[in-house]
């Protein structure tokens, strides 16, 4: 009989050079956004690459900006940057989270209550802007959060040692600064301020060259944008899989 230890779960983390603040529904704690069939004609930023890639790998999209605290979103409302301290609880919720989605995923399959996805294994698909490598390694599962958060593995009584170890992909979703400008400025109802974009860019630990990470130039049509963050995600599951992960 198959066990979940076999499984070889995966997150992939789709990530922009900075960061796109949704207004969330009062009382909400994870917006799964519904796949949509094509990207809008005038933005391909992570959310709009995470939803199509998770259509397209009949996976799950899950907005990593719904999982902040409402303290980080009243600092970002604010216009303030947050600190590693206030990033540190989510970047735990978000890897959390997808140890969950994961599990809950193959119980389903298991059950025969969902068809496997089309990378045959259990797979979601965040969002989530992921500018130091150090952030990154915490999404990996190669470095640990320290922070006061209380575990939501813990508030949800599962024994994440008893999980297989999920590995992670990154999609890095890559533009110029003034293409991320002008796409900032053409945004309404969110909280990121085009002021904060030097901030970030500031920040930023580019991932090229970092292994299981995918570059995609979204100055290219929405079509090529997702197409190569399909082909570059799929490329890096097979490697994986030859190697044995």
């Amino acid at each position: 009989m198959a066990t979940y230890a076999t499984a070889k779960p995966l997150l992939i983390v789709v990530m922009v050079r900075f960061c796109i603040w949704l207004e969330l529904t009062a009382g909400s704690r994870i917006m799964v956004r519904p796949p949509t069939a094509c990207l809008t004609d005038f933005f391909s930023g992570k959310s709009t690459v995470g939803s199509n890639l998770g259509a397209d790998l009949s996976i799950p999209f899950i907005d990593g900006d719904a999982l902040h605290p409402a303290s980080n979103v009243a600092k970002m409302s604010a216009g303030t940057p947050l600190t590693d301290e206030d990033r540190l609880p989510w970047l735990q919720i978000i890897r959390e989270t997808g140890e969950l989605e994961c599990k809950a995923q193959w119980d389903k399959v298991q059950a025969g209550e969902l068809q496997p996805n089309r990378l045959g294994r259990p797979a979601v698909v965040i969002a989530c802007s992921a500018l130091k490598k150090y952030y990154r390694d915490i999404l990996r599962g190669d470095v640990a959060a320290t922070s006061n958060a209380v575990s939501w593995i813990q508030r949800k009584q599962t024994d994440s040692a008893q999980l297989p170890k999920m590995r992670t992909i990154f999609v890095y979703c890559c533009g110029t600064p003034e293409l991320l400008a002008q796409r900032i400025a053409a945004r309404e109802g969110h909280f990121m301020k085009p002021n904060m974009l030097a901030s970030q860019l500031a920040t930023l630990e580019d991932p090229s060259g970092e292994p299981g990470v995918v570059v995609v130039d979204i100055s290219h049509t929405p079509v090529e944008v997702s197409r190569a963050a399909l082909e570059g995600t799929q490329r890096v599951v097979a490697e994986m899989t030859a190697r044995g992960e």
